[in-house]
């Protein structure tokens, strides 16, 4: 049997031939998913596939001859105690901030590859500024974790739970009007929402998809007439759902957000550039809508 070392090994390699592939010289892994929630399901777990590392803050890179994980305080014996220090160098991420490492390692004229969903909009921003014109950052189409992770744990398929207004105080149809009334403030169309807290509370649902977390992995797109969308797969909706949110609510699932999206073309949107993902924003502009950072 191969050990977790000589896996983690395999999986490097994988990674670095995709790279070449893809003529990147680095490629980014936080530890994040498409939700950008510190505490994320074991199906997202992509850095502790690709390091061992399973602490709940940290971030690799691999280029093509060599890696490194940074980790905080919190971490720095369980990283040492998980992670092979012959494939990666082990650094505390104050001491050693990934964006000097990266200067230090690549040459002028590199690029970096990173998955725009587990990244939030303004780290892009302020990291191209950091970079500047000497390494380029790419988005990718596809996480070449993905791609390899072949025995990927299956997401939880626990339905939504419905919370009783006698624990949340106020109706979802209330609430969903109250923020109405904050976008049309704001002059936006409609609201994109991406903490998976904010849609639990909106909505009065919860649920089981993180272990430890009462939320459910979904989207959300609020309107300024009070009606929402959810982008969330239709086997976690219960049947009393829709007499438990009320009126003007849309099940629609994730694979069909950019079409819904693209009905919005010309439409002001806002958005948290600080709590919602690139690939949020990049969907946004690509359906050529008006984006508006705003406070979730």
């Amino acid at each position: 049997m191969p050990t977790l070392n000589n896996k983690i090994s395999s999986r490097i390699n994988k990674i670095r031939n995709w790279m070449k592939k893809q003529k990147i010289e680095c490629f980014i892994v936080p530890h994040s998913d498409e939700y950008l929630s510190e505490y994320i399901p074991p199906e997202n777990e992509r850095l502790a596939w690709a390091t061992g590392f399973t602490g709940s803050a940290g971030l690799a890179l691999i280029t093509l001859n060599k890696g490194a994980v940074f980790v905080d305080g919190r971490y720095t014996v369980q990283v040492k105690e998980q992670v092979d220090s012959n494939l990666y160098e082990l650094l505390h991420i104050k001491d050693n901030p990934w964006n000097k490492w990266i200067k230090q390692n690549l040459r002028t004229g590199s690029i970096i590859g990173y998955d725009s969903r587990l990244h939030q909009a303004n780290w892009e921003v302020n990291t191209k500024k950091i970079l500047g014109n000497d390494i380029a950052l790419n988005a990718i189409d596809e996480n070449p974790i993905d791609l390899f992770w072949k025995d990927r744990p299956d997401p939880h398929k626990d339905v939504a739970l419905l919370l009783n207004e006698k624990y949340t105080g106020i109706s979802s149809e209330k609430k969903r009007k109250q923020m109405a009334n904050e976008i049309s403030k704001n002059k936006c169309d409609a609201a994109f929402l991406t903490q998976l807290d904010s849609i639990a509370w909106l909505l009065n649902i919860r649920g089981n998809d993180v272990p430890c977390n009462p939320i459910l992995l979904c989207h959300g797109i609020l309107y300024a007439d009070a009606s929402f969308d959810l982008f969330i797969n239709e086997s976690k909706i219960p049947k009393d759902f829709h007499n438990h949110v009320g009126s003007n609510i849309s099940v629609i699932t994730p694979n069909k957000m950019k079409d819904r999206v693209a009905r919005l073309s010309g439409k002001k949107i806002q958005l948290d550039s600080a709590k919602s993902n690139g690939w949020s924003k990049r969907l946004l502009t690509d359906a050529d809508v008006t984006v508006v950072d705003k406070v979730d």
